[in-house]
């Protein structure tokens, strides 16, 4: 897919008092092992823990971020509706290596991933850095880091097929929040 802008970022958009409820939300919750490929753990991939959430108080939150990422970076993408919410949390030496959202088939509804949106809930840790891989290589060569997430409440949207990660964690802990929104496969 050949597109004038891979991203937008908000940074520093959600409140303190905001990011302190999800997470003391998500953590109300018990956690488990993140997965990947339909279920399955592929060591050296991912390694994370997470919980979905499905309160429609945190997609009200992002819709407006989503709608306006869709807009200014002139992807007019259609989409319908979102998956559930993933809560993760990355702990001292947990990661999630090199991956695409949209790299799987389509779901049983026929719909696909198309816009990607991820959360930084805190900023007390250290490690866990977000990469991207530029439009230009598209293969992990050029990757770059979103900086402008690393803030607090800070909010990125991009489409579902960039290639992105998360470094390990070295300090401290990780939270964030990932939400797809989904629509009627390419055609």
């Amino acid at each position: 897919m050949n597109l004038k802008h891979y991203d937008c970022t908000f940074t520093s958009t959600l409140s303190s008092d905001v990011c302190n409820r999800i997470i003391k939300h998500g953590l109300s919750q018990p956690l488990e092992k993140a997965l990947v490929n339909d279920g399955q753990h592929i060591s050296g991939i991912r390694d994370s823990d997470l919980v979905w959430l499905y309160d429609s108080w945190i997609y009200d939150l992002l819709q407006p971020y989503i709608e306006r990422a869709n807009q200014v970076s002139e992807w007019n993408f259609q989409y319908e509706s979102s998956d559930g919410i993933q809560f993760t949390r990355y702990g001292v030496g947990q990661y999630y290596d090199w991956h695409k959202d949209s790299n799987i088939p389509p779901q049983p509804d026929g719909k696909i991933r198309k816009i990607s949106i991820t959360v930084n809930l805190n900023d007390d840790y250290e490690g866990g850095e977000f990469y991207i891989d530029t439009a230009e290589t598209y293969g992990k060569t050029n990757h770059i880091e979103v900086v402008d997430l690393k803030p607090k409440g800070s909010i990125y949207v991009f489409p579902s097929d960039v290639w992105h990660k998360v470094d390990k964690v070295t300090k401290g802990v990780r939270y964030a929040l990932v939400v797809w929104v989904k629509g009627e496969a390419w055609r």
